[in-house]
């Protein structure tokens, strides 16, 4: 009964003085200030009246917690060395406009473009103190005769003297006077718990706010680690790593995902449990921040780039971030070819059981195993796993949500092939914010629902919303140009401005000289498109032996750019513009020359520089011969142009299937003279340096030939 703690008071004077020395501090964690005029209005009319306010709640600790700075413009100082500081549980607001109307402060709240000006609240000098039902403390323009509230809390005898000369009155003088004395003297109820750990604190604030704001774990994690000697903020640290997540476009991700992936590499019993996080230590959470944050980093591109997963709001869940960066921490590196193919089944697989829908802390624990197993060159059992889609029908059976993650997995399947734009071939743009619902325009019916609607059969009607009816394309296109057309009739439109129309259909997995596509038949469509995706699951969730036996070359792949491999997403077709580009002809030449003058080294074209497949075709539609012959015949007249019929026999080529999509790969002998890139009536001489092309000057190549050739 001795932690028990005492009522207590403090008079606003000591109040306003003990926050000016940084001894009374708001936890970051309070919510923000909203409290407008009228509400701090009311509350100094009470205290001038003598009405109890409530009583402030304080926590007396040698801690240092995350804290707010500043209020109204004022920076807060920091504690005085040596002393205890008073973290503020309950009465963040009434203080916090205690302080504001004490410093006249000007407040802009986040979000908010208006600034609010505490100089407006005013002491009306008209209204008698014993009329209690009458309001003294006001907002200004409600009253003819006052004066401002800051100007009564701060009064003194040299403000009186100000007062007279401004031209207010001896009585009005010494009535201004009384209401400072009854303000300054004013006995604000206090509570103050002693006990040092935050557990205690944060268990108090919790069960004190039940009908106000509920502390995350995240919030309570970031007050308990927050070092100023390390400058660790976790909250600040977080927010600056959303800055990276929204260039990726994985904005989404909650800061939940931090803290698992913390846990489950820190504690002993390898657990993300609530408990488990909050006996984490400060020490080993600043320690390994930053290589959680990396591991995060290193998952989100390995999403974007293998997965081709764009957007986070395509994600069945963000929680699989958390086995992945676990994998990232434990090895430092990109996965082989065999761990590769059994992360993505245990992500496919987690996905289609709906893994994560319930007990997710006790499932990353028993997730991180297998993880543990596949970094041996293992591949796990799923024996717990249970597939909500084993057949195509069950995937007609599904109906379209976005917040379903069957759904959100198919989406991701579609993803990957990239899908184009039915009317000019382009790639489909992903953005987040239209992915959120299922209304979006980004999300279209091939089969639309009022078509089904009007001219589907009994038997079809039902599967209008079915996820096998979902094509992603852009927004625009979707609203203006489709409608409730038909399938041939909007596809025929299409197809006079788009002759790659084809190629584009293939990207959603549709065929365009399918009967069921030119005769608009519904039932055959379903039929063969969930056949196709489920054709899709089973190669993602049953990895063959062959499918994990790399070979040599997309092993190289694997391993990324280096010093004797160089990725190219094309040889001439530019990505940013959709048109050829002869600059990136000259890019290929200069490549091929600089691996001559070197050591030698393979170029892939047809994969870009994240090690992401591309592919041939944007290529091959660019040529007269649109095949492989075609592209080996422009690909040799490059080099011939640009380097000379005299180095053919220093390159060959090979065409590898990488990602189910063939790349051509030059594998490049050194020379055993110099190789010149001849371009614009210039000789150019490249070479391989830190992992890139690099031209030297003469005298530098003089240097670099010298015991060479």
């Amino acid at each position: 009964m001795n932690n028990q703690p005492k009522p207590d008071s403090k008079t606003y004077d000591d109040l306003i003085s003990d926050v000016k020395k940084g001894i009374i501090k708001v936890p970051k964690f309070q919510r923000d200030f909203v409290w407008d005029l009228k509400a701090t209005a009311k509350l100094l009319d009470s205290i001038l009246k003598g009405y109890p306010i409530g009583t402030f709640i304080l926590w007396e600790t040698d801690q240092r917690i995350n804290d707010i700075k500043n209020i109204g413009g004022f920076d807060l100082p920091e504690t005085p060395l040596g002393r205890n500081v008073q973290y503020v549980l309950d009465g963040q607001q009434r203080i916090t406009s205690l302080f504001a109307a004490y410093l006249g402060a000007k407040i802009k709240k986040p979000g908010e473009k208006k600034v609010t000006d505490y100089n407006d609240i005013v002491v009306n000098l008209e209204e008698n103190l014993e009329e209690k039902e009458k309001d003294i403390v006001t907002v200004k323009d409600e009253a003819e005769i006052a004066i401002p509230l800051h100007d009564v809390l701060n009064f003194d005898y040299q403000m009186g003297n100000e007062l007279e000369q401004r031209g207010f009155d001896k009585a009005q003088i010494n009535q201004i006077s009384a209401y400072s004395s009854a303000f300054k003297t004013y006995a604000f109820s206090t509570v103050t718990l002693r006990q040092n750990d935050i557990e205690s604190a944060i268990e108090v604030f919790t069960r004190i706010n039940t009908g106000g704001k509920v502390l995350t774990l995240f919030e309570i994690m970031s007050a308990k680690t927050y070092d100023e000697a390390n400058d660790f903020d976790m909250q600040a640290r977080w927010e600056q790593f959303q800055k990276k997540l929204n260039d990726r476009k994985y904005e989404n991700i909650s800061p939940s995902v931090i803290l698992q992936i913390l846990s489950l590499i820190i504690s002993e019993t390898r657990e993300c449990k609530r408990k488990t996080i909050l006996g984490l230590e400060k020490a080993d959470i600043l320690e390994k921040w930053d290589d959680a944050i990396s591991a995060i980093e290193k998952t989100i591109d390995y999403f974007r780039t293998v997965l081709r997963i764009p957007v986070s709001q395509l994600l069945p869940y963000d929680t699989l971030i958390v086995p992945f960066s676990y994998f990232f921490l434990k090895t430092g590196k990109a996965p082989n070819g065999q761990q590769r193919k059994y992360l993505e089944e245990l992500f496919w697989r987690s996905s289609l059981s709906l893994r994560y829908s319930s007990a997710t802390e006790s499932k990353l624990a028993a997730d991180i195993k297998k993880v543990d197993l596949i970094i041996d060159g293992q591949r796990p059992p799923y024996p717990e796993f249970k597939l909500y889609i084993n057949s195509s029908q069950d995937l007609k059976e599904t109906d379209f949500s976005t917040g379903n993650a069957i759904c959100k997995s198919i989406l991701c399947i579609l993803a990957y092939y990239e899908p184009k734009d039915f009317d000019s071939n382009g790639k489909v743009l992903l953005d987040n914010s239209y992915l959120k619902i299922a209304s979006s325009k980004n999300y279209h019916h091939f089969f639309p629902r009022a078509y089904v609607r009007k001219h589907g059969s009994d038997a079809e009607t039902p599967y209008a919303n079915s996820i096998v009816n979902i094509t992603l394309v852009s927004a625009e296109l979707n609203k203006k140009r489709i409608g409730a057309k038909a399938p041939s009739v909007y596809l025929a439109d299409f197809a006079d401005e788009n002759s790659e129309l084809k190629h584009a259909l293939k990207s959603h997995l549709i065929e365009l000289d399918d009967a069921s596509v030119i005769q608009n038949d519904f039932t055959a469509f379903l039929k063969k498109r969930s056949e196709a995706l489920y054709a899709e699951i089973l190669k993602r969730i049953e990895p063959s032996e062959a499918s994990t036996k790399i070979d040599a070359v997309h092993e190289t792949i694997l391993e990324g750019e280096g010093q004797l491999v160089e990725f190219k997403s094309t040889l001439r077709y530019d990505m940013r513009t959709g048109e050829v580009n002869k600059k990136l002809e000259h890019v290929i030449a200069k490549t091929v020359a600089a691996f001559m003058n070197s050591d030698g080294g393979s170029l892939f074209i047809g994969v870009d520089d994240h090690g992401n497949a591309v592919g041939l075709d944007l290529d091959y539609g660019t040529l007269k011969k649109a095949d492989r012959d075609g592209f080996q015949l422009h690909l040799g007249n490059i080099l011939d142009s640009y380097l000379g019929k005299d180095v053919m026999k220093l390159w060959k080529l090979d065409w590898p299937l990488y990602d189910d999509r063939h790349n051509c790969h030059v594998q490049v002998t050194r020379a055993n003279k110099p190789v010149h890139v001849s371009h614009e009536g210039k000789e150019e001489f490249f070479v391989r340096k830190e992992g890139s092309s690099q031209p030297l000057s003469r005298a530098e190549e003089h240097e670099w030939n010298k015991g060479r050739f």
